[in-house]
């Protein structure tokens, strides 16, 4: 049987070595799924803000910060996978800062960069190889019929 091979674009790239994920970073519909997940975070985000209390007592604030963090723990793990954030932010909220960006930000923006340089390369790349497709095909349309 034949097998038609060709390039998709899928890289898999290790995550702080807790666990691989799987994607096209030219992929627009993942960069719209990325910035759905960062929305339901803040989401998650504010409205837990909106609950809180200035009367609240310490023990109220961590566990609306656990309930939180386990909300968007699941959003995540939606996205890539089940575990995911066991295996890569292992017994760190995901609102931890580091950097100046919680942790789960400087994950999703390493992502981003990812994608931004590939849909560079890969536009610097299209120019080139639809010439070489086009030309192909333009000397066939052209080339005399054999009878």
């Amino acid at each position: 049987m034949k097998e038609l091979n060709f390039e998709t674009g899928l890289v898999e790239m290790a995550v702080n070595g807790g666990r691989v994920i799987r994607f096209n970073p030219a992929d627009v519909g993942f960069m719209d799924t990325l910035y759905s997940l960062l929305a339901k975070i803040e989401a998650i985000e504010a409205e837990t803000r909106k609950k809180q209390d200035k009367g609240d007592d310490l023990a109220k604030l961590f566990d609306r910060s656990r309930a939180s963090d386990k909300r968007m723990r699941d959003a995540v793990d939606f996205v890539f996978g089940e575990g995911f954030c066991a295996d890569v932010f292992p017994g760190i909220r995901l609102t931890a800062l580091a950097d100046g960006l919680s942790v789960l930000e400087n994950f999703v923006f390493a992502v981003v960069d990812e994608m931004d340089e590939s849909v560079r390369d890969n536009l610097a790349k299209r120019e080139g190889r639809i010439a070489k497709y086009t030309a192909k095909y333009q000397a066939r349309k052209n080339a005399v019929p054999l009878a």
